[in-house]
């Protein structure tokens, strides 16, 4: 995902951005495949399960809540470029990527 915004910030002109789509619906993809099953093996407490996931669904939903808040924030210090609200974007990603390297294996 931070990839695919790397390449649509440093687009210049529609392919490059269509480019930039594709490898990001890839990406979107892939962490779909494996998000929830991943959760699921982690959760401490099987008897719990419903609210934990409950938490999960709530933490996946802030994001495209918050992001529309805070984009024109980024628009207007950045001078109304879109290059760099796609550069903090993947900037977002690839920390999101280093929080889960913590996770050593599932139980």
């Amino acid at each position: 995902m931070a990839l695919s915004m790397f390449v649509i910030a440093l687009a210049s002109d529609f392919n490059g951005f269509l480019v930039g789509m594709a490898i990001g619906g890839l990406g979107f993809g892939m962490y779909v495949a494996v998000e929830l099953a991943l959760v699921v093996d982690v959760l401490p407490d099987k008897d719990n399960a419903a609210k934990d996931l409950g938490v999960f669904n709530f933490a996946g939903a802030v994001p495209f809540s918050l992001a529309p808040a805070v984009a024109p924030a980024i628009l207007a210090v950045g001078g109304g470029s879109y290059s760099v609200l796609y550069a903090i974007a993947g900037a977002c990603a690839l920390l999101g990527a280093v929080a889960i390297l913590p996770v050593e294996r599932v139980r």
